[in-house]
């Protein structure tokens, strides 16, 4: 036979399907479809405040008190730090690591002259005992504010003593001096400690400052709080006002 008519004929077998073997699309192996990631356990929380903003807006300037549920259930902070203007973006249970995953959420976008900074209390919670980790959480979350908000003054307030977690006090105590050295070498960041008011003269915490959970701490024990934290504030605050 001729070869041309070979061609012909294996061209006219292969159009109709009997003459070329063909791989289905079906046979090709597809990337398994991957289930998202279940949302963070702080979600609802960081929700609300974003639902919060959008009817109203924060005014930018303000002094921003973030962290953990210290900050969260303190009820009486603005009339505490009145005039000064304050806004309450602790959630309950957080770590330093969460509050850095939404810094992009719940401190960029209101432009804050000065930051007051409680965590750390439940990275360490009873029993763990890496000071460091919880003091390199506020040390990422205090470098990355500088970077974004130049002109941001940053104050630490110190972990407290608890009745709850006062077995676990010195890995507490290392962090706090971890931090402490840190912000008495770093511009613009402050160590606020209201730790040492809320001990005893026999160096324990005093029963009296705390709920029923001796964790959470009642009006009493934020009375210290606000005696420590309210002065340096201010002034800041009057700086900076008078620095516009």
């Amino acid at each position: 036979m001729h070869p041309i008519t070979r061609l012909l004929i294996a061209l006219v077998l292969c159009l109709a399907g009997t003459g070329c073997q063909t791989t289905p699309a079906s046979s090709t192996p597809s990337t398994p479809a991957r289930n998202p990631a279940p949302p963070a356990w702080y979600e609802p929380e960081i929700r609300a405040f974003e639902s919060a903003d959008k009817v109203h807006a924060p005014a930018s300037g303000s002094v921003l008190f973030i962290g953990s549920s210290s900050i969260r259930m303190w009820k009486t902070l603005e009339a505490d730090m009145s005039p000064v203007p304050v806004l309450n973006r602790g959630f309950g249970g957080s770590q330093t690591r969460d509050v850095n995953a939404v810094f992009d959420r719940i401190v960029l976008p209101y432009k804050p002259s000065i930051i007051v900074y409680y965590c750390g209390d439940n990275d360490l919670g009873t029993d763990n005992t890496d000071s460091r980790a919880a003091a390199d959480g506020f040390i990422a979350f205090a470098e990355r504010a500088h970077r974004t908000l130049p002109r941001v003054r940053i104050f630490y307030v110190a972990i407290k003593p608890s009745l709850a977690r006062w077995k676990n006090w010195p890995a507490m105590e290392a962090a706090n001096a971890i931090v402490r050295a840190y912000c008495e070498k770093t511009p613009d960041t402050a160590y606020l400690d209201v730790a040492t008011p809320m001990l005893t003269e026999q160096k324990t915490p005093d029963p009296t400052l705390f709920l029923g959970d001796g964790l959470h701490m009642n009006a009493k024990g934020y009375a210290i709080w606000t005696a420590v934290v309210r002065p340096p504030v201010e002034q800041a605050w009057r700086d900076a006002a008078q620095s516009h």
